[in-house]
């Protein structure tokens, strides 16, 4: 028996919903610990790995994904999480605490 891609991509969505929230009261109110970032961030991988290729199944069930398409969004992807770690980078080299949740 298997779950259809739109049922488990929206659990995915839902548990990456109140990880989100964890960490921002973690981050905000607990403060981090070595063990809590240890555990949070064994969560955030375990949650958003199936997401990328949950989204890709789920686009393929709804258009007519091609290679080109799909080349465009890997490398869309893969930009938008350079850019990313890089403002995070750059707001903790001035010294703002809340950089951690763009992480």
């Amino acid at each position: 028996m298997f779950i259809p891609v739109y049922i488990f991509l929206s659990v995915i969505w839902f548990a990456g919903l109140l990880l989100a929230i964890v960490w921002m009261i973690y981050v905000c109110i607990l403060g981090l610990t070595a063990t809590s970032l240890f555990v949070l961030g064994s969560l955030t991988g375990l949650i958003i790995s199936p997401m990328y290729p949950l989204s890709v199944g789920w686009f393929n069930q709804k258009l007519n994904v091609v290679p080109p398409l799909l080349a465009m969004l890997f490398c869309g992807s893969a930009l938008g999480s350079l850019i990313l770690q890089k403002v995070a980078g750059r707001l903790f080299s001035y010294g703002y605490w809340y950089a951690a949740l763009f992480l």
